[in-house]
């Protein structure tokens, strides 16, 4: 029977080996391309539709949030998230913890306010009373979970201080439990937010193209969904390593991706108007006449329907250059075509306090 020996000391290379950078790299593409978004939302709801509404505040808050728990991931690098345990000092490991600490406020604040931002903007739009008691219960729902998450994010360990120095007397709760259910509800939270445009949009009179462009956009959600089912295997990663700064970027990267892609998919219908002014050809309606042998010239100040601030639809009233002018009657034709379209929409909204009301002119 041979005597079991002693494990080998560890060599120089386990102990230099580092994945740092690769992480450091997943973890600042997200958030910067969620910030471009968010900075071409703001412009427009700005500079174009000249209204701020309260989702783009939100989206907004949700966003530096974001940017907040990117920088405690790269400080959760920088104590040694990505090395392996043994080659770390017990100041590196608390150090890392406390920036994970950090991380768990931040990513609680950024993906309850994104799910806020995303029901507001249903709001605006939803037509039945169903549907808008339904958004209304999954808003609270995802602001009583945020809180929830939140709090017992912050008392998981008593003394608080215990979360990063295991050393001082007290207790913590089982982390493990508390993340899943987390991810859990934020699963069901997401796929609510992709089933419910689905009923939102079959209402609204709109040609098939812009109605199944927008089911896609806002559809687009579903990615968070996948992600927060990926986060899950990385919690469980997390829960049974013994290694455990070395296979926490998993949890770290699909936190990081579940919030960005969340303010990116919140922030995609509002910059219709945008791309409609710098590249109107883009999106010509199929309802613009075109009786004439020579195209018109679109200046880009066309005008919008907006729904109550979040998705707008573009009036098809081709705005034309003194090149043009001679076309009047073939322009009236398309005016009235318009004003019949506008008597549809507003047909299919029985309640005046919901849909389509208000009309910005550029």
């Amino acid at each position: 029977m041979s005597v079991p020996t002693a494990d080998p000391p560890f060599t120089a290379e386990y102990l230099a080996a580092s994945k740092g950078p690769r992480i450091l790299a997943v973890l600042i593409v997200p958030p910067a391309l969620a910030l471009i978004v968010v900075f071409m939302r703001l412009y427009t709801r700005v500079r174009i539709a000249k209204k701020l509404s309260h989702e783009d505040v939100v989206i907004l808050l949700a966003m530096t949030f974001s940017i907040a728990c990117a920088v405690c991931q790269c400080f959760q690098v920088h104590h040694g998230m990505g090395r392996h345990i043994q080659a770390l000092t017990f100041d590196q490991i608390s150090g890392q913890l406390k920036a994970l600490f950090a991380s768990i406020i931040c990513y609680s604040f950024g993906i309850t306010m994104t799910k806020v931002s995303i029901v507001l903007q249903y709001l605006r739009i939803a037509i039945e009373k169903p549907i808008r008691r339904t958004c209304w219960g999954l808003l609270c729902f995802t602001i009583a979970d945020g809180v929830v998450v939140l709090i017992t994010g912050i008392f998981q360990c008593f003394p608080i201080a215990k979360f990063w120095n295991p050393r001082l007397p007290g207790v913590c709760v089982n982390t493990a439990a508390l993340y899943y259910a987390n991810s859990g509800f934020n699963i069901i939270q997401d796929l609510a937010l992709v089933v419910l445009p689905f009923f939102i949009l079959r209402k609204l009179i709109l040609p098939k193209r812009e109605k199944f462009t927008l089911m896609l956009i806002l559809g687009l959600g579903g990615i968070a969904a996948i992600a927060s089912i990926c986060r899950i295997q990385a919690l469980y990663i997390l829960d049974t390593t013994s290694d455990i700064t070395w296979d926490s970027n998993g949890a770290a990267t699909w936190s990081s991706i579940e919030m960005n892609v969340g303010i990116f998919c919140a922030s995609l219908p509002t910059l219709r108007p945008l791309v409609m002014k710098y590249w109107p050809r883009a999106f010509l309606s199929a309802y613009v006449s075109r009786r004439n042998a020579a195209e018109p010239d679109y200046t880009g100040n066309g005008q919008y329907y907006n729904m109550e601030g979040s998705i707008m639809v573009r009036k098809t009233i081709a705005i034309q250059t003194s090149k043009s002018a001679g076309s009047g009657d073939a322009a009236q034709k398309d005016t009235s075509s318009i004003g019949s379209l506008e008597a549809g929409i507003r047909s299919a909204t029985p309640d005046s306090q919901c849909g389509l009301s208000t009309i910005v002119t550029h």
